[in-house]
């Protein structure tokens, strides 16, 4: 019987973790009882950057919007970034976070400002873009591992990013006020940026299994490591599917 690989909850995503499901039932008991919302505070939209509220590049996504939300993107935080916190260390892990947070914001603000009206006043929150970026990076690392898509069709990892990027760009187009799916491709997109421009930066060597691996510099106290998979022959004990 196949086991659930679960690996162990680090020390950024614990804490991204609690803060968001301790804001999510925060502003939930506010708006319930007081009719007050934290989204304007938290949550990010261009009214509000032209307003000042440049700490909202850094609060957005800790607030979600609701509870299968806030549990989903959790969930995927733990399984997935716990594992890159781990093999690549809290700096590196620290500085893909903050690229793809603001790569989302960016686009999303640069949507709203190109297109006038009730847009530029929506307020940006949540994890999914941080989320769908580090599938990203996962397709990138390992392009042939399977996904389970809807939980039921085995894909490469490869093909379910490009699945989330063709379900996100149809919903920018076709969709209104689809602020989120923008930031997905934000997010999609600089994740994608960061880690070719990481890999290219490593020294690259081939290992005796034959497949390329990619570290990060040269520098000795860097804690990262990439490996890039380039055949389906691997061989360890990483998990093949994803649930």
């Amino acid at each position: 019987m196949e086991q659930i690989y679960l690996p162990r909850l680090t020390k950024i995503n614990k804490t991204i973790i609690v803060a968001s499901v301790g804001l999510f039932v925060l502003n939930a008991i506010l708006t319930k009882f007081s009719g007050f919302s934290l989204v304007p505070i938290l949550g990010i939209s261009l009214d509000s950057v032209k307003a000042g509220l440049i700490h909202q590049f850094l609060t957005y996504p800790l607030l979600g919007n609701g509870i299968f939300e806030v549990v989903l993107n959790c969930l995927m935080l733990w399984l997935m970034g716990s594992e890159f916190e781990a093999s690549w260390g809290v700096k590196r892990y620290l500085s893909f976070l903050f690229a793809v947070v603001f790569g989302a914001a960016l686009l999303t603000l640069g949507v709203a400002f190109l297109f006038p009206g009730p847009m530029q006043s929506f307020s940006l929150t949540g994890l999914s873009g941080v989320v769908t970026s580090l599938c990203v990076a996962y397709a990138f690392l390992y392009p042939d591992r399977l996904f389970s898509f809807m939980m039921i069709f085995p894909v490469k990892a490869k093909i379910f990013c490009l699945i989330l990027a063709g379900i996100s760009l149809y919903q920018g187009f076709f969709t209104l006020y689809a602020i989120g799916a923008w930031s997905q491709l934000g997010a999609m997109g600089m994740g994608f940026l960061y880690m070719y421009w990481t890999t290219k930066k490593g020294q690259g060597r081939i290992s005796r299994s034959g497949q390329t691996e990619e570290r990060w510099g040269k520098g000795k106290k860097s804690k990262a490591n990439l490996t890039i998979v380039r055949d389906d022959g691997e061989n360890n004990d990483k998990p093949k599917y994803w649930h």
